[in-house]
């Protein structure tokens, strides 16, 4: 059985105590489950941001803290955002899998796509300088729009605040591939992987 899912460092909550389990050293950011106090790591030290709401539960494959399986890989969940693009809203599930990587899980009305953050890339354009269609090399640019958090829970690599906004573009490549650029006031950020079919989701029973 995988032991993925065992934290790597525990903190106490401020507000009420509580065990906050950490599953990445870099994780930045920290949602109590149990007063859901949103709470900050700074070099071995929590620091209390305040509380945030809580998210409305909308029907998911993906369910926080409960492992799936995916192509012979198992993933566990254990953060989360949700993000409003005036259409409708989408969530990112960030993941650890069990050989210690981390993944995000995009999913929009059932459409899913798994990626990981590119720490090294050679992409500097500014968002004004895309367009649906354009051609990047062996991408081309399919959807840009921008994004509002509605909000989040869980832990998570950065630090997020609901309202907090940016601009992103989707670059589609052969074989379901995708490139996903996101334009935030720290810098662009960027994520490579793949459409996949949830169908191909299962549920790991313990």
């Amino acid at each position: 059985m995988a032991t993925f899912s065992t934290a790597t460092e525990q903190f106490r909550c401020p507000q009420c105590g509580d065990i906050l389990s950490v599953y990445f050293s870099y994780t930045k950011l920290v949602q109590c489950r149990s007063c859901r106090s949103t709470i900050f790591l700074e070099d071995d030290a929590v620091r209390l941001a305040g509380k945030q709401s809580v998210l409305s539960d909308a029907p998911s494959l993906i369910v926080m803290h409960q492992p799936f399986s995916y192509k012979e890989t198992t993933y566990l969940p254990i953060g989360k955002i949700r993000y409003n693009y005036g259409r409708g809203f989408w969530e990112e599930w960030w993941l650890k899998s069990e050989d210690g990587n981390a993944y995000w899980l995009s999913v929009d009305e059932g459409d899913m796509v798994l990626e990981q953050a590119l720490s090294e890339h050679n992409m500097t354009m500014a968002f004004d300088d895309l367009g649906i269609g354009m051609r990047l090399d062996r991408w081309i640019v399919t959807e840009m729009g921008s994004a509002t958090c509605e909000g989040f829970e869980g832990t998570l690599p950065k630090n997020i605040a609901i309202g907090s906004q940016y601009d992103y573009a989707h670059l589609s490549g052969k074989g379901a591939l995708l490139r996903t650029l996101e334009f935030t006031p720290q810098g662009l950020e960027v994520y490579e992987g793949r459409w996949i079919d949830p169908f191909e989701i299962k549920k790991v029973v313990s």
